[in-house]
């Protein structure tokens, strides 16, 4: 509870600051957190990227708007998590989950899991089916956008501390807990 107090105290000191910049002082800002979102979206990717040798896709960054909005999101199966909540999750959000990659894929989500497998070396079949879909049309890939879980959950709790949804608040929780 102190971290979602701290958290709100620091997103009220934020909006101050904004309200006192001048236009090109806030474009700047906007800017600068953008590059600095993605950024921390590379970073968060670089092991899969180094891996499979996937160079003609990015990150997905979470900017002020929605990102997934009217999207078709691969999510393949998370050990131990409900997908099925997490797809309930991306879908009031905006965006479409589906557990089979299709060629009107906009967005990849990689399991955390997954990327802590490949830190040690040890390729899945996620990675090794994104790899033959890739192999098939790497040119594809230019459009899509890559994520992680731990990126993309951050994303919703964020959009909820400023348009609080009981119904999505409730399904992170649950899906938290799995």
């Amino acid at each position: 509870m102190r971290a979602k107090v701290v958290s709100l105290h620091a997103d009220a000191v934020k909006k101050q600051l904004m309200k006192n910049m001048s236009d090109q002082q806030l474009d700047l800002f906007n800017d600068y957190a953008l590059d600095m979102q993605n950024q921390q979206a590379a970073n968060s990717l670089k092991g899969f990227f180094e891996a499979t040798g996937i160079r003609n896709s990015s990150a997905l960054v979470y900017g002020e708007d929605n990102p997934i909005c009217q999207k078709e999101m691969y999510v393949p199966a998370i050990p131990g998590k409900n997908t099925g909540v997490l797809y309930q999750i991306i879908g009031n959000m905006g965006g479409y989950a589906n557990k089979e990659y299709l060629d009107d894929t906009n967005i990849i989500l990689l399991p955390d899991s997954l990327l802590k497998k490949l830190e040690q070396g040890v390729k899945d079949e996620v990675v090794q089916e994104i790899e033959k879909y890739y192999r098939k049309s790497s040119v594809r890939f230019q459009n899509i956008r890559f994520t992680c879980e731990g990126d993309f959950l951050s994303w919703v709790k964020s959009r909820m501390a400023t348009a609080p949804d009981e119904c999505t608040l409730r399904l992170l929780e649950i899906y938290e807990k799995s």
